[in-house]
């Protein structure tokens, strides 16, 4: 077996580690997420995760992702962290917002500009309750990364740019996209040093 190869496989069976005490939402943007995108590849080796249900996934409507994350985190007995990418990220902020004991983290990749949907001035508009993390691309055409960066330093969270990977898809063709698995990492680590979850090993 080829060192790359044992890397790979080392890296998809740290992930359960990773977040292991955690339950796991997963909250895809529009169009959800195929089976060639990084989230769909995590959930495939996060056993117990969960992803949203939206009846219909090409509708840009930010009240019907917040009732997929409320229907999922309704039915744990701890605290999620919330993988979302996309439009996705805009409902895992506005749930954060309001409902954060029902949540550890969230790790917010590639967010849509919501003033492309209308919807900025139903997001939060100060630090988030919860710990979180916003991921952008210097060039995706769904949010510049100035504007990330603005959310990002609205929300408190922490804020990491990537270089010329689009929207961090399918079509960026990152597979199971060990960059954002160091930057998962960083997240929970930060959440279980803080002490917020004693009964969790850091």
């Amino acid at each position: 077996m080829s060192s790359s190869t044992q890397n790979r496989s080392s890296n998809h069976l740290y992930l359960p580690r990773l977040v292991e005490g955690f339950p796991v939402v997963i909250v895809p943007g529009l169009r959800n997420s195929d089976e060639h995108h990084w989230q769909t590849q995590w959930q495939a080796r996060l056993p117990g995760s969960q992803r949203i249900h939206v009846d219909n996934w090409d509708v840009p409507n930010l009240a019907a992702w917040r009732a997929g994350i409320i229907a999922v985190l309704d039915k744990l007995q701890t605290p999620a962290v919330l993988i979302a990418h996309s439009f996705g990220t805009l409902a895992s902020a506005s749930i954060a917002a309001e409902f954060p004991e029902k949540i550890a983290a969230i790790f917010l990749v590639a967010p849509a500009d919501p003033d492309k949907f209308g919807i900025a001035h139903e997001l939060p508009q100060d630090f988030l309750p919860v710990e979180a993390k916003v991921i952008a691309s210097s060039d995706d055409p769904w949010m510049t990364e100035k504007k990330a960066a603005y959310w990002a330093l609205l929300w408190g969270a922490d804020y990491f740019r990537f270089k010329n990977v689009g929207h961090i898809n399918s079509d960026s063709h990152l597979g199971f996209w060990q960059e954002g698995l160091t930057q998962l990492r960083q997240l929970v680590r930060k959440v279980k040093v803080k002490g917020h979850y004693k009964n969790i090993a850091a």
